[in-house]
């Protein structure tokens, strides 16, 4: 139809449906148009040397260091103007390129850390402008919890060191999220790569030392400090993470007691309610009935709707 059609129509068809993206979209699709228009498009075609790792190593370290200077979001002399949407693209190869490196490759530790660094980055990304976007994981074409599902089993493939896993729980449950996320998404996809007891039992003690490690902090932290906000979120994270592995051993009634021991809300309801939510993201009703009661036995009143998903799972 575009072959056969008036140029003016064929404008005003592009123009319309360009119209229609979201500005985010509008913002990649500037650039091909532009490289299209100018025959980069076609260049762009050529093969290419194949890259050494060291090359690839040198690139990533270079942008990590623009991204974290602000260099593709405020005006610079570093990046042209030009070259700062293009971030998206050069994320979306980088994450391609380590993906693509296997166990037994003298580079895998190494393309693991870039890995996550570059997943860092993201996050930090959603919490602060360090490029023209609000959501840097739709930005170069991922969801959150699969990109971290890449990262973890990229980590694991080197060994269930205590590091690894130490590194691993720290960010299922801290950094940024994107629009389209959840903490708990994270913590299930660690939980799916914690196949045996005793790593999940190292993911525990470095929760006990991450949680007490914040409240410490909380404790020299005045009321309506901005820190107080991140150190009580990441400390609620890190329980629900633990309840989660808790209920996973089958071992419920420890997990909950540490749970209403260190979670942070301001009503103890809430504390119920959000225990009963990490039971229903694992599918476990007997663990959701154990909790339910575990609450009515502190003399706390749930609300009307967990009272009648009570009635119903006892039936």
């Amino acid at each position: 139809m575009l072959g056969s059609a008036e140029r003016s129509r064929v404008e005003k068809a592009f123009v319309e449906s360009y119209k229609q993206l979201k500005k985010y979209q509008k913002e990649e699709a500037d650039i091909l148009i532009r490289d299209i228009l100018s025959g980069q498009s076609e260049k762009s075609g050529v093969k290419k040397e194949k890259q050494s790792f060291a090359e690839l190593e040198a690139q990533i370290k270079t942008f990590l260091e623009n991204a974290k200077a602000g260099n593709y979001y405020a005006p610079n002399r570093v990046i042209p103007k030009s070259q700062r949407p293009k971030w998206r693209f050069l994320v979306k190869g980088y994450i391609k390129e380590l993906g693509k490196i296997v166990p037994d490759s003298e580079h895998y530790e190494r393309a693991t850390v870039l890995l996550r660094e570059i997943y860092a980055l993201l996050c930090e990304a959603c919490n602060y402008y360090l490029f023209s976007t609000k959501d840097a994981f739709r930005s170069v074409g991922w969801q959150q919890d699969e990109l971290f599902h890449l990262l973890v089993s990229k980590t694991f493939g080197s060994g269930f060191s205590k590091d690894n896993v130490a590194e691993m729980t720290v960010m299922a449950c801290t950094g940024g999220l994107s629009r389209e996320s959840l903490y708990y998404e994270q913590q299930a996809v660690l939980l799916s790569e914690l196949k045996t007891s005793d790593v999940k039992y190292m993911a525990m003690e470095t929760i006990k030392e991450e949680v007490q490690e914040r409240k410490e902090k909380l404790s020299g932290v005045g009321k309506f400090d901005h820190q107080r906000y991140y150190l009580e979120e990441e400390t609620n994270n890190f329980c629900d993470l633990f309840l989660m592995l808790s209920i996973s051993l089958a071992e419920t009634e420890p997990g909950v007691k540490y749970y209403f021991k260190n979670s942070i809300k301001p009503q103890k309801e809430i504390v119920l309610y959000r225990a009963l939510e990490a039971a229903d993201i694992l599918g476990d009703d007997e663990a959701w009935i154990e909790i339910y009661k575990y609450g009515l036995s502190k003399k706390i009143k749930p609300r009307d709707e967990l009272t009648r998903e009570y009635r119903e799972k006892i039936r």
